[in-house]
């Protein structure tokens, strides 16, 4: 049974879900916003390679991953209230040890593992409850437009904060904007389905599992990967072309409050036409976007191309997530997925730093390019037929 169709039964939408999950989304997007600028500045301030200094950024990321694998479980013995606050607190405590030893690796990438469990949690948590809502589509468009607009805020503030007070200034920033939206989620908690006990109704029993819905996901995760390798970098290539990270951080987060609008786009354009053509023409739009950006040789050509790069990843997340709903009827499968999903920024921000330590910036179009025809590829044996006729296993 598709999301769509599990949809009509349910009431209209759901404010409190809907600031929840704002809020949650906001905090995957702050770790978007921070990993260019802070590979920048681990590069330049701290002396790390590209590729430690992608990893460093890509662990949040790396942590969501296992939230992914830990929350069936945890779900299952913790109310949605508890998760929430204990969660939250995790985040802000986490980011403020970061704000500490910074500057011992080892550290800082326990960190920010750690970090990115909570975050991923908090994020999976509440794609779950969306995808089983109403209009989950249109939902999801919405949390991740008021994420992409606050990370056009993000990504200005922590070039700021760096311009400042260096990587200390940045993680306290982060420290205090994760109070900010951990608060929101606690306040909104009471509001919310299911909070009151552990074990969920939508978590019981096994999910059933088809390999197109596997195969989506992959194409989820790789997608994002490919889309990011030029995100993971740009604001390296933007202190090539001459801008100051407080520059740079409001150029680009002009481009990302003026681009949110793709969340909504794609979000309707799922529910209009299903997911196929809207995930294909994002793919064209990014590998165009991300090759004129990196090959630019002027600020105005640079930022002009990165509009539609970016434009065609906010579009499509909404998308990747309402797909991934669609084969299961109860909303488990979205709420792994979406950490997963998400995790392809940490990926590309490791293989970015591979491919520029070997290549160079500019190696990184070619990769993106060829990673939209794989994607396109996956796109096309996960959708081949509708997912009610799949051979599902479960797990």
């Amino acid at each position: 049974m598709t999301a769509a169709v599990n949809n009509a039964a349910r009431p209209r939408f759901d404010v409190a879900l809907l600031v929840s999950g704002s809020a949650a989304f906001s905090i995957s997007t702050m770790y978007s916003s921070m990993k260019p600028v802070l590979i920048a500045s681990f590069i330049e301030q701290a002396g790390y390679s590209p590729s430690l200094a992608g990893l460093a950024a890509a662990m949040p990321f790396v942590g969501g991953v296992f939230a992914s694998i830990l929350m069936p479980w945890l779900l299952r013995r913790l109310s949605v209230g508890t998760a929430i606050t204990g969660f939250g607190a995790g985040l802000v405590v986490m980011e403020l040890a970061n704000a500490v030893w910074f500057a011992v690796p080892a550290l800082l990438l326990s960190g920010q593992f750690v970090a990115g469990v909570c975050g991923g949690m908090l994020i999976g948590l509440l794609s779950q409850l969306i995808a089983v809502s109403a209009r989950s589509e249109q939902s999801f468009g919405v949390v991740d437009m008021v994420g992409v607009l606050m990370m056009s805020l993000m990504i200005a503030a922590v070039g700021a904060a760096i311009q400042w007070g260096g990587l200390r200034g940045a993680f306290l920033t982060a420290a205090g904007l994760c109070t900010i939206f951990g608060g929101t989620m606690h306040l909104s908690r009471g509001a919310l389905p299911c909070v009151s006990e552990p074990g969920m109704a939508v978590n019981r029993g096994p999910i059933a599992v088809s390999w197109r819905a596997v195969v989506v996901i992959v194409m989820g995760v790789a997608f994002v990967t490919f889309s990011g390798l030029g995100f993971a970098f740009m604001f390296s290539a933007a202190r090539g072309l001459g801008f100051s990270y407080r520059d740079a951080g409001s150029a680009i987060g002009a481009i990302l409050f003026v681009t949110a609008a793709g969340c909504l786009f794609g979000g309707w354009c799922a529910a209009q036409f299903g997911p196929k053509i809207p995930l294909l023409c994002a793919f064209a739009l990014c590998a165009v976007g991300w090759h004129v950006a990196l090959h630019a040789q002027s600020q105005i050509v640079f930022l002009l191309a990165l509009a539609p790069a970016i434009f065609a990843l906010n579009s499509s997340f909404p998308v990747l997530l309402a797909l991934a709903g669609s084969f299961d009827s109860d909303g488990r499968l979205a709420g792994i997925a979406a950490p997963l999903i998400v995790s392809g920024f940490a990926w590309a921000a490791i293989l970015a730093g591979i491919v520029v330590d070997h290549w160079g910036i500019g190696a990184l179009s070619i990769v993106t390019a060829a990673g939209m025809i794989v994607c396109a590829a996956l796109l096309l044996a996960g959708t081949s037929e509708p997912a009610s006729l799949d051979r599902a296993e479960p797990i």
